[in-house]
């Protein structure tokens, strides 16, 4: 039951979705140490949801919709206020006769870990898929309780994750390094980076359900 576990999670996280699009999209933009560093977070925010669900806090998510709905659109207007600023810095690079821009990135550090665990967070359907997935493979009459094998698997889970996005994120990096000594070549990373993240924050807003 646990390599079908393994199967499970590795091909569901395979599975382009707005976190992997977002790290895809920081890798082309800033390079792979912003993008690991994003991926931290946004793992470390899928464990807290998996903390919660272990600890039954998931049902109050479930029981008030109004709640999940006002935190969807929170992570909406984030992801499309980190949009509108790569386009604007696109915007400048492009004015800048193709300056290179990323150049200039901000360092890295505790506040982009923050950013990912706002992402990932802030999207209620995370806590549903979990809901959703985790207790088809907890076993009745285990030496270990229910709650805790949801937090062993959920673990186990999110441990995978790195597995599957740090070649995605050297690729993307490679790719981007390749382009730096390009014309221009800094804005068009970052337009690509920002039409990236507005199919995500756009992607998302389908996903609400208002009223």
């Amino acid at each position: 039951m646990l390599t079908t576990y393994i199967v499970g999670c590795v091909a569901l996280i395979i599975k382009p979705g707005p976190d992997l699009m977002c790290t895809l999209a920081t890798a082309i933009s800033d390079g792979k140490a912003r993008a690991t560093t994003l991926m931290s977070g946004l793992v470390l925010g899928c464990w807290l949801w998996i903390l919660l669900l272990s600890a039954g806090v998931a049902s109050f998510f479930t029981d008030h919709p109004t709640v999940m709905t006002a935190i969807q659109i929170v992570g909406v207007a984030y992801i499309g206020y980190l949009a509108f600023g790569s386009f604007k810095e696109a915007y400048v690079g492009f004015r800048q006769r193709g300056e290179n821009a990323l150049n200039s990135a901000k360092s890295v550090g505790w506040r982009l870990v923050g950013r990912g665990v706002f992402m990932a967070m802030s999207n209620p359907l995370t806590i549903l898929f979990f809901l959703a997935f985790l207790p088809n493979f907890t076993r009745e009459g285990a030496s270990m309780s229910p709650a805790m094998q949801v937090f062993l698997l959920g673990t186990l889970f999110c441990a995978l994750v790195p597995f599957i996005y740090v070649p995605i994120i050297l690729a993307a990096d490679f790719f981007r390094s390749r382009l730096l000594g390009a014309s221009k070549a800094s804005a068009w990373l970052k337009l690509v980076s920002a039409l990236m993240l507005a199919a995500v924050a756009l992607i998302l807003l389908t996903q609400v359900k208002f009223g």
